[in-house]
This record gives C-alpha cells, sequence and structure tokens, in this order.
C-alpha cells in the first residue's frame, strides 16, 4: 500500500485539490450568502482605493473617524471613512488586485461574483499547504489524509469562500512552518530567512497574524536555539513596524486612536474561549459540525502524551489561541476568528486515526459517533428528514467496531466496520458541503 502511495502521490494530491476546488466552487457566490459579512468588501475596497487614489478608504462605524460619508450601495447602507487606519494594508491590496485584474471598474463596482474567486484560489492553495506541511513533518500519509479531510470538512470548505484575512493567512501561516521545518533538517539559513519575511508580511495583512511570527519564534527557544529565535525575529519586528509608518503617515492622531479602541474592543472574559465549543459560528450562523469538534479532543489528546513529535502544530495552535483569548475573542457572527485553528486541529485528528483508529475500539466508536451523527445531521435531514431508522442503524454500525470487547474472534467485522464508516464520513463531508444553505 505504502509502495502504492508513494507511486501515484502527485495523482492523489491532485484529485483531492480537484476535489476541495469542486466542493468550494459549487455555490460559491450564494453560500455563505452576500451581507453573511460586509468585510468581504472593506478589505477589497480599502486595496482598490489605495492602489486607484492612494488613499486608503473603506466602510467602518467606528466614531474614531472625521471624514465619513454614508451611502448605500447593493442596498445597504455603509459608512465610508478617510483615512481607513484600522488594519494594515497587504490584505486588501492583495484582495482589491485581483478584483481589479479581473475586470471590476473601482470601489463602486465590487461584487460578491467579481471578488470570491480569490477566496477560492486561497483555498486550494490551502489544501495545497496542508499536504506540504503535514508531509515534511509527518510523512506522505498523514499528509495526504490531512488534506483530504481538510478539502472536504464543511465547515472549512464553507467559511475558505469568503474574502476574508483568516483564509489569506492560513496558507502562509503552513508555508512559514513548512520553511521553518525544512531549515530545522537542513541547516540551510535562507529557508529561515524567508520564513521570517513571511511572518513580517503577514503582519502588515492583519496585527493579529504575529502569532505566525511568536509560534515560529517559541519553536526555536523550544530546541534551545536561541541565536535562531534573535535572528528570526530581528527580521520580522522591523517589517512589523512598517505598519506604524503608514499608520502616521496617514494620519498619526486617528491612527493611534484606533490602536487604543482596537486594543479595548472586546469583552474578554471566559464565555469568550467557551464559545468556541458552544456558539460555533461558521460566518454568521451555527454549524455543528463534529470534525471541529473531536479535533480540540484529538489536539488535547497529542498535546498531553507526545508534546515532543508533535510541537510543529502544537506550539502554533496554542500561540493562536493565545492571541485569540488576549486580542480577538469570540464575537456573534464573527466565526471566521476560528479559521486558522482548523488546520492543526485536522492534523491532530489525523494523528489520532493513526495512533488509535482501529486498535482502540472504544476511542473508535466515540469518533465515528461524534462526528458521524452530525454529517447525518447535515446530510440526510435536510434531504430526506429525520428518521429513527436510518439514525438507529448508523448507531448500529459505528458500535460493530466495539465486538472484540464483547465477541472473541470479530477483529475482522470490527475493522470492516470502522474502514468502511471512515469512507462512509468522507461521503457525507461532500454530502453536506452539497446540501448546505442559509434559508
Amino acid at each position: 500500500m505504502e509502495k502504492l502511495l508513494i507511486k501515484f502521490q502527485f495523482v492523489f494530491i491532485v484529485a483531492i485539490i480537484i476535489l476541495g476546488f469542486w466542493l468550494r466552487s459549487d455555490n460559491l457566490y450564494t453560500w455563505p450568502r452576500l451581507g453573511s459579512t460586509f468585510d468581504e468588501y472593506a478589505w477589497t475596497w480599502l486595496g482598490v482605493s489605495l492602489i486607484e487614489d492612494q488613499a486608503p478608504r473603506s466602510w467602518s462605524r467606528h466614531p474614531q473617524y472625521s471624514d465619513r460619508e454614508d451611502i448605500i450601495y447593493q442596498k445597504t447602507a455603509f459608512v465610508l471613512v478617510k483615512p481607513y487606519l484600522e488594519h494594515p494594508p497587504l490584505f486588501g491590496l492583495v484582495a482589491g488586485s485581483y478584483a481589479l485584474l479581473t475586470g471590476t471598474e473601482g470601489m463602486f463596482d465590487v461584487r460578491i461574483e467579481g471578488i470570491r474567486g480569490f477566496s477560492l484560489v486561497l483555498g486550494v492553495f490551502s489544501i495545497f499547504m496542508v499536504y506540504v506541511f503535514a508531509k515534511e513533518v509527518y510523512g506522505l500519509k498523514v499528509a495526504l489524509a490531512s488534506s483530504l479531510i481538510y478539502a472536504t470538512v464543511p465547515t472549512i470548505v464553507i467559511g475558505s469562500r469568503i474574502v476574508q484575512n483568516e483564509n489569506f493567512f492560513i496558507p502562509f501561516f503552513l508555508l512559514s512552518l513548512f520553511l521553518v521545518a525544512r531549515y530545522i533538517k537542513s541547516g540551510k539559513s535562507w529557508l529561515r530567512n524567508v520564513s521570517a519575511i513571511i511572518c513580517g508580511l503577514l503582519t502588515l495583512a492583519k496585527v493579529p497574524w504575529i502569532a505566525a511570527g511568536i509560534s515560529i519564534f517559541l519553536i526555536f527557544l523550544y530546541l534551545r536555539r536561541y541565536s535562531d529565535a534573535g535572528k528570526f525575529i530581528a527580521i520580522v519586528v522591523p517589517i512589523f513596524l512598517l505598519f506604524f509608518v503608514y499608520g502616521f503617515y496617514f494620519d498619526s492622531k486617528l491612527f493611534l486612536s484606533l490602536w487604543q479602541m482596537q486594543l479595548t474592543r472586546y469583552d474578554l472574559a471566559f464565555n469568550s474561549v467557551f464559545a468556541l465549543f458552544t456558539s460555533p459560528y461558521l460566518v454568521d450562523r451555527f454549524m455543528i459540525d463534529g470534525w471541529i469538534y473531536f479535533g480540540w479532543f484529538a489536539f488535547f489528546l497529542i498535546m498531553a502524551r507526545e508534546l515532543k513529535k508533535n510541537f510543529l502544530i502544537v506550539i502554533p495552535l496554542l500561540t493562536y489561541f493565545a492571541i485569540f483569548v488576549f486580542a480577538i475573542p469570540n464575537e456573534p457572527s464573527h466565526g471566521w476568528y476560528r479559521y486558522p485553528f482548523y488546520p492543526f486541529l485536522v492534523l491532530s485528528i489525523v494523528l489520532f486515526l493513526k495512533e488509535y483508529f482501529g486498535k482502540n475500539y472504544l476511542l473508535t466508536f466515540f469518533f465515528l459517533v461524534f462526528v458521524g451523527l452530525s454529517l447525518l445531521q447535515l446530510s440526510w435531514v435536510p434531504s430526506f428528514g429525520f428518521s429513527f431508522l436510518v439514525f438507529r442503524i448508523f448507531l448500529l454500525f459505528f458500535g460493530l467496531t466495539m465486538l472484540p470487547y464483547f465477541i472473541p474472534r470479530t477483529n475482522r467485522l470490527s475493522h470492516f466496520s470502522s474502514h468502511a464508516s471512515l469512507f462512509l464520513l468522507i461521503l457525507l463531508n461532500i454530502w453536506s458541503v452539497f446540501n448546505y444553505n442559509e434559508q
């Protein structure tokens, strides 16, 4: 089997990417619906205004701005402000450039159909980077399994369709981690330096993306590579400081007042962390997806048992979690704040499957029930309505995995049930994506 994977690895990853592209492109301009977040327009307007007028302009309702204009665009009220300084410009410039290159003629020609192609590109790129990073750290099997799951999990697929900074952050964060992982093995300093440049540039897309640089800095400290840590941060920090040059250039007083507002913007409390599990926002609607919940269980398991083997995913997730708690906790209808957790949760699930699936019968059953029943709710129920019979058949089929605990010589049946169920979960992922709507 392993020789087959190695021989046809290119075919497999291309097939996975095509599947991920297909799922993400279906209903790309429909779900999430227009207005689920108008940040899609905010980022694009920022970039278009910088390119065309050399001054940042976008929508914001914060009172710190004095240059304000009320407009109605596509039947929606916006407050346009200038200069727009609450976020760095890089992601806006990239999103705005994409819009202009694909036919958008100006700020007031921005439409979902003209900008979500960019999110499709980022979504496919993220699948590829999950594969590349996982292959470098864990090998081909984990890489293919991780990219397949990441390509099909409903929450990840649908969330990747929106033009949000988080969807830009994910693939480049993984790229920086891949470069560092390769540097640790090879000792080629250019890999570390390019990773540092990427992490620095990410802070010019959104300030919380300093999480990428901090996580790699902590990885070097964890490995007792203090010289590397110092050289790395010496590249990241000066790039980050360019945001202050940018802000002071346009309006220093406004820039500082916005920083003060951002640092006290959220109600920081335990509820904001607990909401990760009690308020499963996709964008502005709930979506209960067992993959995400089980990902947290798998992550805590590998963190507690095998930190030394998995520090390249544990430290980045914990770093982003710290930034999340410190600066960007839960806010109603802001589900995209959770997206950067997802690649690491998927990797944790695959490591769990590698270690326990089909071997620990109880944990295998727990995984199948947790993920399978949530997918049944997202796929079968919208199509045919709830059925007690179908629900119980699923439970009984998953329960076959535990037969060896009670009946001798049933290992083959348990093995068949567990692996057939895992294949079924991937099919239910696909069905759930096609079923998704917000009506």
